[in-house]
């Protein structure tokens, strides 16, 4: 590299320290004035292949654009019509949509709008794709929205603020809440689908009390809010209506817009509430119901004050549901519950769900209608079903039906706050003995799971009634749960056999028992005699017990280790036995394994053939 000249050292030393800027040309001058004609041919050629380089790579990206709009134009879907792929499109983005926490509507909209100039050209010129307006959005983004969906139904939207992974995130306070519902109130008239949650009244009226002709979904959850009088929803005028879901919002039960319903879904705890004739106009008015659900609701003292319609024999007439498929009546009064059980006819229902309150009174003496009439087909369809389950509580009785192949019960039915056994006598009289169902017979089929729960008392043999109406059902299983009392007397009642008659619960295959240790020397000797008794009448005609073949004693508390061994010889080498807490195991005993068990010393180890909690399933037995 050659030498620079002191001079110009000093030159560019003196600008610096003057603060004094100066470009390259200059300094160029500075540094050899005599070669500036030499240099400007020279920038002037480099100034000209960069606008060159810039025009080449500006015409080779549009080639590239147009490259990859024809690529796109080969693909399956950019072949279809502009109809069909804007309806595709739609129904990615559009509702039903996974629900817990989604993206909002208007980010799935963004998503698609983003991926091309297609699909952002079908977003923006199909109204549908702006009709779908939630309060989530800026007060900005929700008149665009109007505006844009202005030709179309419009389906609105108000969760609660903790609904959407929205960023950035924002509270919704009732005064914004108020602005939204008012502003959507001039557009009433176009709203397809309405799902609102609010806790204020504030702008709700201007919305609820407008006649909707296009309305088809209505959803409303008002908690907390404060109604003077009873709301004539929509003023009545909402005849494309077809699917409701009312949270504690007062309602004229026989307003017009209840008529000609698809699923009605009422939770309700205020002050006002239906008479048993509303219901009744309630019902006649929708008998293309698919699916009713009514939770939560109490009755006035005058619910049958109004006067009911009877036939000419003097009882009610039934209104024909022939589309009814499910049916759920949870935490009604029983006159409540008689008012709907007792006025329709459901030929062909799949499920149905019943949580009656009763307030003390027995249930069996209430119930007048019963319910037999409902369910012969799905009785029969119920049979060859592996299980149906009975449960006993201090003040309670539940009964749930599984039908083949069912995960969840078909039937599922609990009397609450009333007399056990007389709600048992009730759900013998209409399911394990019903007189008009002569081809339904309980012993073909149900496999019945019995259980005794939460503080059930059987001091003075109150379960005998039970055990005897279930002696000819095949009750599969039994569980005294260790919350029961006075367990010990169903145990010692297994193992008494009156006379020649046989013993008390022949198919039982499974015993689950919980509760102080005791209860497994009580265990022991009905299993004993059980098994005693099978030896001494293994010639007689009587039939006889079946062997036990699943034993879980895990919940009893401090059971002594001889009389586990005890148990354990009581259920056959294939059989499983679960021992008490008293070691926290949890294993099956077959084969050597459970020979070296039995036959080991106290201070001998053995290798045990654990079986993981995890891994016991509950249908197992």
């Amino acid at each position: 590299m050659p030498a620079v000249p002191r001079n110009i050292l000093s030159d560019v030393t003196d600008l610096i320290l003057n603060h004094v800027v100066q470009t390259p040309q200059e300094l160029q001058v500075l540094s050899n004035p005599d070669k500036n004609d030499r240099l400007q041919p020279i920038e002037e050629e480099i100034k000209t292949m960069k606008e060159t380089l810039a025009d080449v790579e500006k015409s080779l990206n549009t080639q590239i654009a147009r490259r990859k709009k024809q690529r796109n134009s080969l693909t399956h879907f950019n072949q279809l019509s502009l109809e069909i792929a804007s309806n595709i499109l739609w129904l990615s983005i559009a509702d039903p949509w996974p629900r817990g926490k989604s993206y909002s509507f208007l980010q799935r909209q963004q998503s698609i709008s983003s991926v091309c100039s297609l699909w952002r050209t079908l977003v923006n010129d199909s109204p549908r794709f702006w009709s779908i307006i939630e309060f989530s959005r800026p007060r900005a983004a929700i008149l665009h929205f109007l505006e844009k969906s202005r030709s179309t139904g419009l389906h609105i939207k108000c969760f609660a603020e903790s609904f959407y992974d929205w960023e950035p995130t924002m509270e919704l306070d009732p005064f914004t809440k108020g602005w939204f519902l008012r502003t959507i109130s001039f557009d009433t008239d176009r709203i397809r689908s309405l799902i609102l949650s609010v806790r204020s009244i504030d702008g709700l009226l201007d919305v609820l009390e407008k006649p909707a002709p296009m309305l088809e979904q209505l959803k409303l959850d008002c908690s907390g809010c404060d109604f003077v009088r009873p709301l004539d929803l929509f003023c009545g005028q909402a005849s494309r209506l077809r699917d409701v879901v009312l949270q504690n919002i007062a309602v004229e039960w026989d307003s017009g817009v209840f008529i000609g319903l698809r699923s009605l879904d009422m939770v309700e705890d205020l002050e006002y509430l239906p008479t048993e004739e509303q219901m009744r106009r309630l019902l006649e008015a929708n008998p293309g119901l698919e699916e009713l659900i009514i939770r939560g609701l109490t009755i006035t003292e005058h619910f049958v004050n109004d006067e009911v319609l009877s036939t000419a024999e003097g009882k009610p007439s039934r209104v024909v549901m022939s589309k009814m498929q499910t049916l759920r009546l949870l935490d009604l009064p029983f006159k409540l519950v008689q008012a709907v059980l007792g006025n329709v006819e459901i030929p062909s229902i799949s499920n149905f769900q019943l949580r009656c309150l009763f307030r003390g009174v027995p249930a069996s003496s209430m119930l007048d209608y019963g319910i037999k009439h409902l369910f012969p087909t799905l009785l029969r369809l119920s049979k060859g079903t592996q299980q149906a389950q009975l449960t006993f509580g201090q003040s309670s009785v539940g009964l749930a039906i599984y039908a083949p192949h069912h995960e969840s019960p078909t039937v599922q039915i609990e009397l609450v706050e009333t007399m056990p056994i007389s709600g048992f006598d009730w759900l013998a009289a209409n399911f394990f003995h019903a007189e008009d169902l002569p081809s339904v017979c309980a012993a073909e089929i149900f496999q019945v799971s019995l259980k005794f729960t939460d503080k059930f008392d059987m001091a003075g043999g109150t379960f005998i009634s039970v055990l005897h109406r279930l002696n000819a059902i095949k009750v599969k299983a039994l569980t005294i749960d260790g919350r029961c009392k006075h367990g010990e007397q169903l145990i010692k009642y297994l193992g008494e056999a009156k006379g020649e008659s046989q013993l008390p619960l022949p198919y039982l295959t499974s015993m689950t028992i919980g509760g102080p240790g005791k209860l497994a020397d009580h265990l022991s000797i009905a299993l004993q005699r059980r098994m005693q008794y099978a030896a001494a009448r293994e010639r007689s005609t009587i039939p006889l017990p079946v062997m036990l073949e699943v034993l879980d004693i895990r919940d009893l508390r401090e059971v002594d280790e001889d009389v586990e061994k005890a148990l354990a010889k009581c259920i056959p080498s294939s059989g499983t036995f679960i021992p008490g807490s008293t070691r926290n195991l949890i294993w099956r005993l077959m084969g050597l394994n459970r020979a070296k068990y039995l036959d080991r010393s106290d201070d001998e180890d053995m290798e045990i053939d654990y079986l993981q909690p995890e891994r016991v399933s509950s249908n197992m037995w």
